[in-house]
């Protein structure tokens, strides 16, 4: 073993330059965009971790971006508003007349592949104007239950 070589290699780790010659060329071979990709999916990946610490109702992410247009990146994600919590009256942003709240009913006879329908309508007893709507869109539509 080469104890000049082995000395060197010492000094630099003890100086925190462990890095060689050979490993600082091949590191500034790499393209520099590739360098910054990774740099970007990183920052996501670390804002959607804390995002989602603070609020744990925040999902379906998107990001993506437009290349050369003006708005270069747009990041946005969905949050739910509501769980579902009987059948009965749901805060709503929308509107039947002067109305602001939807009646909720479970639709049982509708559900497919483990997930649960609902029927949304502007009265506990009509079918007349009333949606059909998956659990996921109800708890991304709609507010928490009314207390009667």
């Amino acid at each position: 073993m080469n104890t000049k070589a082995t000395t060197i290699d010492r000094r630099r780790l003890l100086l925190g330059t462990g890095a060689t010659a050979a490993g600082l060329g091949a590191l500034s071979a790499l393209p520099a965009r590739g360098i910054a990709v990774d740099r970007f999916q990183a920052a996501v990946a670390e804002l959607k971790a804390a995002a989602e610490a603070l609020d744990p109702n925040i999902y379906n992410w998107t990001v993506t971006t437009n290349g050369d247009k003006q708005c270069g990146v747009l990041i946005a994600a969905f949050r739910t508003t509501t769980e579902y919590e009987g059948d009965g009256w749901y805060q709503s942003p929308y509107e039947w007349g002067e109305v602001k709240q939807i009646f909720v009913r479970r639709a049982p006879e509708h559900d497919r592949k483990g997930e649960r329908w609902f029927r949304i309508g502007p009265s506990a007893t009509s079918n007349h104007k009333s949606v059909l709507m998956t659990e996921e869109r109800f708890r991304v539509n709609y507010g928490p239950k009314v207390l009667s």
